[in-house]
């Protein structure tokens, strides 16, 4: 499981920023000022057809970034912990300083915030993963929300599903630019 985790957050870091053209790049981060609040909404899902991960960032001033991945199977909780790690790694990618990362999985949000006790040692180090990774942000919360509040990050996690497998190969990401 540390493998899946590793191997998706290099992917992110490597590649997230290449993906958003260089210059919508550039306009995105003059425009958005790093000290203030980067908005994440993140959802993973798993179905037949394997997990995907949606990732809705929103800057602090305008502008929207929307990523669908594309992963091998996980479990639900795998999965939502995945996109939590994708998502962080991409808005540190982009120079978010403050981060407020929005997510509609009780049991991540609630274990990343220390309300609830870590049983699996798997979901330990997807923990750790994402403790390391907050330390890269100057401030964060994590805020659990009703699924209806992240219709756009499930409809995006969605996206993959109705790709046939051959579509797409795992862990390739579909950058949506508003």
């Amino acid at each position: 499981m540390t493998i899946k985790s590793q191997i998706l957050e290099d992917f992110v870091a490597d590649f997230s920023p290449s993906l958003v053209p260089e210059v919508e790049k550039k306009l995105l981060l003059k425009l958005s000022t790093s000290s203030g609040v980067w908005t994440l909404f993140i959802d993973g899902t798993m179905n037949v057809r394997g997990s995907k991960l949606g990732i809705v960032l929103k800057p602090p001033t305008r502008g929207i970034i929307r990523q669908s991945i594309k992963t091998a199977r996980l479990t639900n909780n795998e999965a939502e912990y995945e996109v939590m790690i994708a998502g962080l790694g991409f808005a540190k990618s982009l120079g978010a300083e403050i981060v407020e990362a929005k997510c509609d999985s009780l049991l991540v949000v609630n274990q990343a915030n220390g309300s609830y006790e870590v049983r699996e040692d798997r979901m330990q180090r997807y923990l750790d993963k994402i403790q390391v990774t907050l330390r890269h942000f100057r401030e964060w919360t994590l805020v659990h929300i009703p699924q209806e509040q992240s219709s756009e990050a499930d409809a995006l996690a969605n996206l993959g599903s109705s790709l046939e497998e051959d579509d797409l190969l795992p862990r390739v990401v579909i950058q949506l630019s508003k």
